[in-house]
This record gives C-alpha cells, structure tokens and sequence, in this order.
C-alpha cells in the first residue's frame, strides 16, 4: 500500500476514534434470508460466479518449476494446473478423454506425463494425448482433438487464476487487473508473489458460503463473539471499507494504532496496527498480517445450506510456528463459524425473510450486492 494511502487512511482512524464512531453508510440496508437458502439462486451463483468468472485455484509458490502441478475439486469442474516445460502455466479439466477418469490428485513435481489410472491413456504437460494403450481400437480418432480440455488460466501477485469453464484458452485470456480493479497495486506491494504456501487446511461446515464470508465483512460482532481472544487487541467496531470493483479492501484497526499520534507522519505504517482483508470476487478472501498472509478459498457444496473452504497461510520463511498460527486462527473462526450453522438453520427455518446491515456494516452490503449484479438480480 502506498504510503500516502497510508498517511490518508491513518487520519481517518484518527478521526473516528476521537469522535467515537466508525465510518458510516447514508443508511442501514436489507437483504433476503432466501439469498442463503433458494436452491435456484444457489445455481445461478455455482454457474456464474464459479464457473465462468476466474477463481484463485492455487498459489505460484506451489508449482514454482516445469512439471510442477496441483489440482483443483472444489470448484464446479475438476482443475489440473501444470507448469509446462517452458515454465508456462497450462490449465485443464482434470478429466480422461476417454472414460472420464480424473488424471490426477492434489500436487506434485516433475510430471512429464499424466496417465489416466484406468486404461493409461496419457497428455503431456500441454495437454496432448500422446499415448493410447493398444490403439489399434481406436483407429481413425483425431489425436489433436482429442487432448485435454484446456480452460484459461493466468498468474500474477503469486496468485493462480483459473475460469472453470472450457473454451479456447488462447481466445479466452484473464486479465487480472481489469479485474481487480486497483486492488492489485495492494497485493503487490504487500510481497505475496516473494511468500511460500506453508500450509493449507479443509473446513467445511452446514452452512451457506455467504454466510462464511459474511463474518470478515463487519466488525461490529467482535467486541462481544470473540470477546475472550482478539477482540481486546482491535478498537471496537471500527473498519475501514473500501471497494474496487466488486472487490473489496476491509481494515480492521488495532489499539496499538494510537502509538502512531507521537511520531512523524512520514514514519508512520498502517500494517502492524490493522489486519487488512481483502475479498477477490467472488470468494478469495486475503487477510494479511505484518509476517505473513492467510488465504480463505470458499466454495458452496452441491446443497445451498452447505460450503467449504481452504485456509493456507503464506509467509516468507519455513517455520514451525506456522502450524500454531493456524491452530489459533482456526479457534477464531470456529467461533464464527459454528454461529454460522446456527444462522443457516434458522434461516431455513422460514420464520424470517429479511435481514438488516447497519450502517457500519456497508462492506456486507458491498458484498451482497456485487453478487446481485453479477448473477442478474437486480
């Protein structure tokens, strides 16, 4: 972030603090409990917000060198990402061409060939079947067109960004910075592409993937749900809410931040007195910390009352206290989200259509709404 960004945003915590209240919407807004539980509009989400919109699928640290791999099962299709010979990235759907077998799973190094586990046909690192067991059967197939089916797929800020929907990758290109919309100039100057992926673990819980993401978009529940661990160290109810695009940049302010009032503006620095998050539409959400960065990936499950998510932390240098962070970070967010499964139940309830995001809560509303234009319900 740049410093006078910085400078700018500093003065304005400043400026909340002394007059005791956050920074506010014009007004508090609704939204439709059916958004967490309609099974068409659960639909309508997986197919354009998770399959024709580009998702962060994995991180350059993971497949650093020609043959490295990882794969992909939580979004709609099967994802198989290769570093090809060339050191260039190739994605595929991770599927046989033959009987539809999955190629591969999770990652690896050094693969020059992906052989199917059932009958062996086997692509190369570009994705051409270059091998068909016994092809005498097969006489006449086009080899060419019978490759894997390649989807687009780019890299950029140490991020992997796949579109899970098949198509000519050379045509249908990502540009990332249209769409993230400035929010890149953050995320590279926080040195995400210069972090290694130091550990990545599954959560999955009986609730709505909103509803997971929901609880980083206000921090008006942390003074009293996690009134035993992190809410003593942030000052209450007070973040900072900015959107590009449809993405979103969330500043939580730590009490140390009055530290900041007995020196120069030109020694100030926003990132060890805030935990920053970002939110890459429509469900990456960056949370970076003044060591390291966490990642949350999440996913709906095939029922709308379901999700998923992937939480790796990222940092410069091995180290086994990264397992402790998680371990604490976990503690926190199993905090939210076993409230969550209780949200999702009584929404499935029926016994109430609306809820409300006050005025302080605009971030939620941001990101609400973004899903609203994006699949069409306006």
């Amino acid at each position: 972030m740049k410093h006078s960004t910085q400078i700018n945003l500093i003065h304005q915590i400043f400026d909340a603090i002394d007059r005791g209240t956050p920074p506010m919407a014009e007004r508090f807004t609704r939204n439709d409990t059916s958004a967490y539980t309609a099974p068409d509009r659960a639909a309508r989400e997986r197919e354009v917000l998770f399959r024709h919109h580009p998702i962060v699928a994995g991180f350059s640290s993971q497949i650093p060198n020609p043959g490295d791999y990882l794969t992909e099962d939580l979004a709609p299709i099967p994802i198989l990402v290769v570093r090809n010979t060339a050191s260039e990235l190739r994605a595929f759907v991770n599927i046989c061409r033959h009987r539809g077998a999955k190629l591969a799973d999770g990652c690896g190094h050094t693969a020059k060939l992906f052989s199917c586990p059932y009958h062996a046909w086997s692509y190369d690192t570009d994705g051409r079947l270059v091998a068909i067991p016994d092809d005498y059967g097969f006489e006449g197939l086009d080899r060419a067109a019978s490759g894997l089916v390649a989807l687009p797929v780019a890299e950029k800020y140490g991020l992997i960004f796949v579109t899970p929907a098949p198509g000519d990758s050379n045509k249908n290109t990502i540009d990332i910075d249209a769409m993230l919309s400035g929010l890149g100039e953050d995320i590279q100057s926080y040195g995400i592409g210069a972090m290694v992926h130091q550990e990545t673990r599954v959560v999955r819980r009986r609730m709505n993937w909103k509803l997971m993401s929901d609880t980083f978009w206000e921090a008006y529940h942390i003074k009293v749900l996690h009134a035993q661990n992190v809410a003593p160290l942030f000052v209450k109810n007070l973040a900072m809410f900015d959107a590009f695009g449809r993405n979103t940049r969330y500043i939580g302010v730590r009490k140390s931040i009055e530290k900041l009032r007995d020196i120069p503006e030109e020694k100030w620095d926003l990132i060890p007195h805030t935990t920053i998050l970002m939110n890459l539409f429509p469900n990456t959400i960056l949370v970076m910390q003044s060591d390291h960065a966490e990642v949350y990936r999440i996913f709906p499950e095939k029922h709308v009352g379901e999700s998923v998510a992937t939480i790796s932390i990222l940092a410069s240098e091995p180290s086994p206290k990264w397992s402790r962070t998680m371990d604490l970070l976990l503690g926190v967010v199993d905090q939210d989200f076993t409230l969550g499964e209780g949200i999702q139940h009584n929404f499935e309830s029926g016994a109430q259509r609306k809820i409300t995001y006050g005025r302080y809560e605009n971030a939620l509303e941001h990101f609400h709404r973004s899903i609203r234009e994006a699949i069409g319900e306006v």
